[in-house]
């Protein structure tokens, strides 16, 4: 596998990702939610990360049972993982499943999830990802660099500046005033109301939230 097709595969199933959820979404709620995690587009990084820890570690397992167990596995630790990080980086958190019956790991993940992605790995790994490697590799090389390239960089300016909105959205609701130029242009571009709508499902972690108004003041 070349590094082009890894990058590209990260920003495609950053995409289907986002597709999925928003339909699973849709068939268990009735409602169509926003499931991107940046400001800008259709994205979702940790599903494209989880595709390339899916196809790294899990292409070369024969055995569908030994599939669906290693995906469900990956899956839950993964999922439980990307939940810590965001609520120790960010204070944020945007799934919470102690309310669950088999909830696993204080609710950041669960055996209906992991069920779940034991279904998408086997899914993935013996129809999606050989499809889009197949796609892939019929891109021309002088198409595909610069696209890829262009592209991860968008991607990586997107997750920065949806790191620095969320912080500073998390800020305001904790009273701190601007600080600075960039603080009053992310005040402007991205208010509560456009980023209660940009993540709907996201909440401010409490403690952090009190911490917070602790330094503040």
């Amino acid at each position: 596998m070349k590094v082009l097709d890894i990058l590209l595969l990260f920003a495609v199933g950053s995409i289907l990702g986002v597709v999925i959820e928003t339909i699973y979404c849709y068939l268990t709620t009735g409602k169509l939610m926003r499931r991107q995690s940046v400001v800008y587009g259709p994205f979702n990084q940790i599903y494209g990360i989880g595709a390339v820890l899916m196809t790294t570690l899990l292409s070369r397992l024969p055995d569908a049972w030994g599939l669906f167990l290693s995906s469900a596995i990956l899956g839950g630790l993964f999922e439980a993982v990307c939940s810590y990080v965001q609520e120790t980086m960010y204070g944020t958190v945007s799934w919470e499943y102690s309310g669950q019956r088999f909830s696993l790991l204080g609710g950041r993940t669960s055996l209906r999830f992991m069920i779940f992605w034991g279904f998408l790995g086997i899914a993935y790994i013996r129809g999606i990802q050989p499809f889009l490697f197949r796609l892939f590799a019929q891109i021309p090389f002088p198409v595909k660099a610069p696209a890829v390239i262009a592209l991860n960089v968008f991607l990586a300016y997107d997750l920065w500046l949806s790191a620095l909105a969320v912080g500073r959205w998390r800020k305001r609701l904790t009273g701190h005033k601007p600080d600075g130029q960039m603080d009053i242009w992310l005040d402007q571009r991205f208010p509560n109301e456009r980023m209660q709508k940009l993540y709907p499902s996201m909440r401010h972690s409490p403690y952090k939230m009190a911490e917070q108004k602790k330094d503040y003041k």
